[in-house]
């Protein structure tokens, strides 16, 4: 009888997936726990992987290994060589699988985010406005993106007892990623998050500030968000920030309105540092009261 071959989507176990990457299986429960390799549990709580993802990791993390075990076993790369590779990306598996490769590298979530929406996702919009990929190829490539991005930093846990931060867009094509990304980075500083998405009617803002009381509101849209919409989504934000003593801090690259109070946050990267140091005094305070 003929040997089946083994398939890229079958689900394997941890054993099998640690022979695949040539670790033990302790090696491989520490990087699945510390988000680095996507893996789903059992009913009875065991460890299964897919099969291409593991291969793909293999590929993008040890530039050694071969890379046609799999069809979809093409090396991963940086952000700038994404975009030839969008088609397969479309999975979010296999991009969920990238991400986590590329999170090996960089120390944090801000500097890869600032990586991945630089060389990856405005140079799949170039190609879009080129005519080099279609609207249903783009969306499909955010949609990917937005949930892989959530997946893995899901993964990441507040500190007790942190503070809140809302994340949301007030504009621009990017909305969705950025907002995605900006989660990524307040949670991997240890922030609660609340994540609004976009804003599509004046006042909701407002509304959940208000019925939330988040200590922080990060705001994001990219450079092709108009003054007219920021203008008119934004024009109450600053005041009823003010007034409930909320932080607000504004990025993403967007041309913003003058908003009273308001922090300009230059990149991701930048993001990160602010909300460390900003957990940092919050923690501080809470355990050094000033006393009056």
């Amino acid at each position: 009888m003929t040997k089946r071959q083994p398939r890229p989507d079958d689900v394997i176990s941890l054993p099998q997936a640690a022979h695949l990457l040539g670790v033990g299986p302790t090696t491989l429960k520490r990087w699945s726990d510390q988000g680095r390799i996507p893996h789903a549990r059992t009913a009875g709580g065991h460890r299964r992987f897919l099969r291409r993802v593991v291969m793909d990791f293999r590929t993008a993390v040890d530039p050694r290994a071969p890379s046609t075990p799999t069809p979809l076993g093409v090396r991963l790369g940086e952000p700038a060589e994404w975009v030839d590779r969008a088609n397969g990306l479309a999975d979010a598996d296999r991009m969920e699988a990238a991400i986590v490769a590329l999170r090996t590298t960089y120390l944090g979530w801000g500097a890869m985010s600032d990586t991945i929406v630089n060389e990856f996702v405005r140079g799949l919009r170039v190609r879009q406005r080129e005519g080099r990929l279609s609207e249903g190829a783009w969306r499909a490539l955010v949609r990917s993106l937005v949930r892989s991005v959530q997946r893995v930093s899901g993964r990441l846990r507040p500190r007790v007892g942190a503070p809140v931060a809302l994340i949301a867009s007030p504009g621009g094509v990017l909305g969705p990623v950025l907002v995605a990304l900006a989660e990524a980075v307040m949670r991997e500083a240890g922030f609660t998050v609340l994540e609004l998405g976009l804003i599509a009617e004046p006042g909701v803002l407002e509304e959940v500030m208000a019925e939330q009381r988040p200590h922080l509101v990060v705001l994001m849209a990219d450079a092709e968000a108009t003054a007219g919409e920021l203008v008119t989504r934004l024009s109450g934000v600053g005041r009823a920030a003010a007034v409930r003593g909320i932080e607000l801090w504004l990025a993403g690259g967007a041309t913003w309105p003058m908003v009273d109070g308001a922090r300009r946050v230059a990149s991701f990267d930048a993001l990160g540092q602010y909300a460390a140091a900003r957990l940092g005094a919050e923690m501080d305070r809470r355990i050094h009261p000033a006393v009056s």
